[in-house]
């Protein structure tokens, strides 16, 4: 079988792949819609932060610049005192909360020795004569603020107003009232990254550090919105408003990453449980109808595979089906199996008589079936699985059969070859074997199919026919068609150097015989002088009755002429001793004209024709003689040794004109 590259699926597989292409344009399109309203949701949450961040932001600055318009106030009706000290609660009540302290410029170097951050601020304001905001400071018991306005100048030259107050007490607007979001988290952070003030756990975390703070410096913008970690490592979603009027306060606004992502997650979520369940309906209402359908299809491939084996089945044995096509089929398929099984048990009826086999073979032409192989030949069937049976076939005629079946194989065309077999009881019988591959659509051989037939009659009918044809029927030797036919064959091969001699003879006085005896003896007669002409013959020799008392030898020695010569006197020798035939004695003789074959004529009837010359001369020079045709004087002598001087024999030759 050829291999197929291609994947082969089955039907649930085609109807899970249907139903899923019914379905995905819904879900697709349900998903574009459900991922917009996601986006959508996202966006609505990341604005509510970021709208957030602004209102807060706007509370802090506006909370600072109510600070900043008390305190110059108080430094616009509040002149800067004389030289002398001031009252030491009035100048360090910068460790009290909300209290102000008035900072002349001469005052600065005595006061940073002190409290550097209070001396700062107040030199940073009366610089830039604006408003000043410090960042967090951790020195001390508690984080603290400092705030500067710059003071009109007076009798000491320039001063500031310098106000120490807790980040907490500045930040009020995260915990006032309904402005404090519960879902969310706020802080403010100065301008190095340390809270300032937390809508969660207050006064645990003022002074430290916010997470992820250089993620959001590395951001360079004054607002935005990243993922980042509170200060307890839960992941959040930031939004960020930097505070105008200060060194770089910040003001965050962030929600739980969970709870920001479910805004949009959950209803992409829904959508695909939706979607998934969709499709597991779909899939197992198509594994259902696949089920409905292809248990009739099984039984029916089954039942079809029963009958290709051979199986014997019952129509019966498929149960009916609900669907009009597969019962149809059903019953299409009985009604198929009824029709082989009357045409196999017809063909199955034959073989079993013996008078044909039926067999069958794989593609390859190995394993194979015989039907009425054992009916036919006496042998068991067994061996006709393998290769076995080939050893019954006659060894002559083995080459032949297997370059046909070798020849059909490459071919792939029909066999037809006749052969022998050995049959159980020793005979020979002949056989033909005809048989022709069977091809599936693809034009592959799927198998061999043929029938084994008894024509042994027949072939020896054919056999005997050809012998008659070919044969003397009173002496059983060859007739005049054979001799034209080996003697045409002699001719062809003198070529091969084999040299060949044709010998002519008769008998003498046999005429005499059926004269006086009748024709039954003479019939007789000649039968016996067959028997003694078969004697002196080789098995190569060709030996023919031409008609009444005349005969001719082909002789296939090369050793000639010795061969001829020594042939022709043992045939004069056998033919002239004494017979017996029905109480008779009978005293005959023959005699022989001998013509060698050769390269100097390829005509038949010209050696045919000398050999009948050089018996007529033999006949006339006194019969119980041996002639050559056109030899020389030295050939008498060889014939009378051979003889021994039984018998007398002289050469006739006329060299110059080719005549006896």
């Amino acid at each position: 079988m050829e291999k197929n590259s291609q994947a082969k699926r089955g039907l649930n597989s085609y109807l899970i792949a249907l139903a899923l292409a019914c379905l995905l344009p819904v879900v697709a399109v349900s998903a574009v819609a459900v991922w917009s309203a996601g986006s959508a949701y996202r966006d609505a949450a990341v604005a509510r932060l970021n709208d957030t961040a602004r209102t807060l932001a706007n509370a802090i600055e506006g909370e600072l610049s109510s600070r900043f318009a008390n305190m110059s106030v108080l430094a616009q009706h509040r002149e800067i005192p004389d030289p002398e000290p001031l009252p030491e609660p009035e100048l360090w009540v910068l460790g009290a909360d909300n209290n102000v302290a008035l900072i002349a410029n001469d005052r600065v170097p005595a006061l940073r020795a002190r409290s550097n951050a209070a001396a700062d601020a107040a030199v940073l304001a009366m610089s830039t004569q604006a408003n000043v905001v410090s960042n967090v400071l951790t020195t001390g018991n508690e984080p603290r603020l400092v705030l500067a306005v710059p003071a009109p100048p007076g009798k000491r030259g320039t001063a500031a107003y310098v106000m120490s107050t807790s980040p907490q007490d500045l930040i009020q607007t995260l915990q006032r009232g309904k402005r404090a979001p519960t879902d969310i988290l706020v802080a403010v952070t100065d301008g190095n990254g340390r809270i300032l003030a937390r809508s969660r756990d207050a006064s645990r975390f003022i002074g430290q550090v916010a997470p992820d703070w250089p993620k959001l410096e590395a951001l360079g913008t004054n607002a935005g919105l990243f993922a980042a970690k509170t200060i307890e490592g839960l992941p959040i979603i930031l939004s960020f408003q930097k505070l105008a009027g200060t060194p770089g306060w910040v003001i965050i606004v962030g929600e739980s990453t969970t709870v920001f992502d479910a805004r949009w997650r959950d209803p992409m979520f829904n959508l695909m449980l939706g979607a998934g369940m969709s499709l597991l309906l779909a899939v197992c209402v198509a594994m259902w109808l696949g089920k409905r359908i292809l248990q009739p299809v099984q039984a029916l491939a089954r039942y079809s595979n029963a009958i290709a084996d051979g199986q014997e089945t019952e129509a019966a044995s498929v149960a009916p089906s609900s669907i009009q096509e597969f019962e149809i089929l059903r019953q299409s398929f009985a009604r198929a199996e009824n029709a082989l099984r009357s045409e196999k048990r017809r063909y199955r009826t034959i073989a079993e008589t013996g008078a044909i086999v039926l067999w069958r073979r794989d593609g390859d032409g190995s394993a194979g079936l015989a039907t009425g192989w054992e009916q036919l030949t006496g042998r068991p069937e067994s061996e006709v699985e393998g290769q076995e049976w080939t050893n019954a076939i006659h060894p002559d005629d083995r080459p032949i059969t297997s370059a046909a079946w070798a020849e059909a194989l490459k071919q792939n065309t029909p066999l037809d070859v006749e052969f022998r077999l050995k049959v159980s009881d020793g005979r020979w019988l002949w056989v033909r074997s005809q048989g022709a591959p069977v091809f599936d659509t693809d034009g592959r051989i799927i198998e061999w199919v043929g029938l084994l037939e008894d024509i042994d009659e027949r072939k020896r009918a054919q056999a005997d026919i050809a012998y008659l044809a070919h044969h003397d029927t009173l002496t059983g030797l060859g007739n005049r068609i054979l001799f034209r036919q080996q003697l045409e064959l002699a001719v062809g091969n003198v070529r091969d150097g084999r040299a060949r001699a044709l010998l002519c003879l008769d008998l003498d006085l046999f005429k005499q015989v059926n004269d006086t005896l009748g024709h039954p003896v003479g019939d007789a007669l000649l039968c016996v002088v067959a028997d003694r002409l078969r004697g002196c013959v080789d098995a190569a020799d060709c030996l023919v009755r031409l008609g009444g008392d005349e005969f001719a030898v082909i002789q296939n020695d090369s050793r000639q002429p010795d061969a001829s010569v020594s042939l022709g006197c043992r045939i004069v020798e056998a033919l002239c001793a004494p017979y017996d035939i029905g109480g008779h004695q009978i005293s005959i003789g023959a005699s022989v004209g001998v013509t060698l074959i050769g390269n100097d004529s390829s005509d038949i009837g010209t050696y045919f024709k000398r050999a009948d010359a050089a018996l007529y001369r033999a006949k006339q020079d006194g019969r119980g003689r041996v002639c050559f045709f056109d030899q020389v004087e030295l050939l008498a002598d060889m014939v009378e040794l051979a003889k021994g001087g039984s018998v007398q024999a002289k050469d006739v030759a006329e060299r110059s004109n080719g005549r006896a």
